[in-house]
């Protein structure tokens, strides 16, 4: 019987034999306990090692079940609602409140790999890791696109869905898969779960006007909506990915565009190299904190690291100063402890009006359809654009994006362009 843990920093599910590795810990040092934790893990008997695999590949599988019914509501949405509403909506809040779930059990499937692979007495063990993946990739179409992020960030390829087949993946197949997972006792706490969470995220964000410095209160964030018509700005979180951004950063040269990276430090200093090649195109370089955490569920010390030492490293490593920060998964726009963090450290906060939602595993084509069908639901036909450059499918549907903010007379050009311009009162802003 799964019984959920309490919120470190998000909820996670578990059994009891999992406790002794997922332990409970305060908000501050989840990460660090669970890093233990992986190591306790890696000293269990091989039986208790896969089942361990088992429940997290299951708790995986069951929040992307539900994160793929809640995309499915969410685009339904589009044509009928306003962009506010589309936001405040439920299925969007669940879909925020999935991917803090989703992303958290991958983290520690990753840590538990880096960790196998480092110890050549465990190659057993990481085979049998694979094994499990493989195997559960098989089991339905959607349990494939489960899999899908975390054999990416493992560098394990695991029979996938194509394309093809994943376009023909329509809303009653992921019904009939909900369906079947709520017949099972446990997928209620899931469901639960990301309830709970959702109402817990706050992610709620009003732009300034005309003017923007950094400050805890309204000119200290962006969201899009205050751009001029036709104005827009491209913006990538979470890299750089290793194989995706180079990719990125060709589209982008072809069309002779520039765009805004939101960059993990973590990620920059295990991958110096791509982030040299993003900064030589002359790409802006932004902070999008150190790891990843949900601000609004740490304490001071790791508030700082997130926030402070994330910017000041990065600065350090790119040679030049930072002005923008994105919070994880937009959330705590509305703390005032968080907001000030943020304006102390000279960096204004950029949300955004575009959510691509390209994060969940899906044909790169949907993307690019939700994307202009929200961009043609803006005021202006403006504003900030809301890519992760760390999957191949936002590789493969940036460029087609890209072509269409080419046309009508629209207008790209970086964050600190459009508010430096802004800022400026200059008559046409982003020429």
């Amino acid at each position: 019987m799964l019984k959920p843990l309490m919120l470190v920093p998000v909820m996670f599910l578990s059994s009891c034999t999992a406790n002794k590795w997922w332990a409970q810990s305060t908000q501050d040092n989840s990460r660090q306990v669970a890093s233990m934790s992986v190591q306790q893990l890696v000293m269990e008997k091989k039986n208790n090692f896969n089942e361990e695999i088992d429940e997290k590949l299951h708790s995986l599988h069951s929040y992307y079940v539900i994160g793929q019914k809640n995309l499915v509501d969410f685009d339904s949405q589009i044509s009928e609602s306003d962009v506010t509403s589309l936001y405040e909506s439920p299925a969007y809040l669940n879909l925020l409140a999935v991917r803090t779930q989703t992303e958290e059990i991958e983290h520690e499937l990753v840590e538990l790999w880096d960790t196998l692979s480092n110890d050549k007495d465990k190659s057993d063990l990481k085979l049998a890791m694979q094994i499990k993946i493989a195997a559960f990739a098989k089991k339905s179409p959607i349990a494939s696109l489960s899999m899908e992020n975390l054999a990416s960030d493992i560098g394990m390829k695991v029979p996938s869905q194509t394309n093809s087949q994943k376009s023909k993946l329509v809303p009653l197949d992921i019904q009939k898969e909900y369906k079947a997972m709520e017949a099972l006792r446990e997928f209620v706490v899931y469901e639960k779960n990301i309830e709970h969470l959702s109402h817990m995220l706050d992610t709620k964000s009003t732009g300034s006007g005309k003017k923007f410095y950094p400050s805890p209160s309204r000119p200290g964030s962006i969201t899009g909506n205050e751009f001029p018509e036709k104005v827009w700005s491209l913006t990538y979180d979470d890299g750089p990915g290793k194989l995706t951004s180079p990719k990125i950063i060709q589209s982008l040269k072809e069309r002779k565009l520039k765009a805004t990276f939101f960059q993990l430090t973590k990620q920059v200093k295990a991958l110096p190299s791509t982030a040299k090649e993003i900064r030589d195109a002359g790409m802006e370089i932004a902070s999008h904190s150190y790891t990843h955490l949900q601000l609004t569920k740490v304490g001071g010390a790791t508030l700082d690291k997130e926030i402070t030492q994330a910017t000041q490293e990065l600065e350090k490593l790119n040679n030049f100063d930072i002005k923008f920060f994105r919070l994880p998964y937009g959330a705590g726009v509305g703390a005032s402890h968080i907001r000030e963090k943020i304006a102390e450290n000279g960096l204004i906060h950029v949300f955004w009006n575009i959510d691509t939602l390209d994060w969940m595993a899906q044909e790169p084509q949907k993307i690019v359809e939700r994307t202009i069908s929200l961009m043609k639901k803006t005021p202006r036909d403006a504003g900030v654009i809301l890519f992760h450059d760390i999957h191949q499918r936002t590789a493969e549907a940036s460029p087609k994006v890209m072509d269409y903010l080419m046309k009508d007379n629209r207008r790209v050009c970086t964050l600190d362009e459009i508010v430096t311009q802004m800022n400026e009162g200059v008559e046409k802003v982003c020429p």
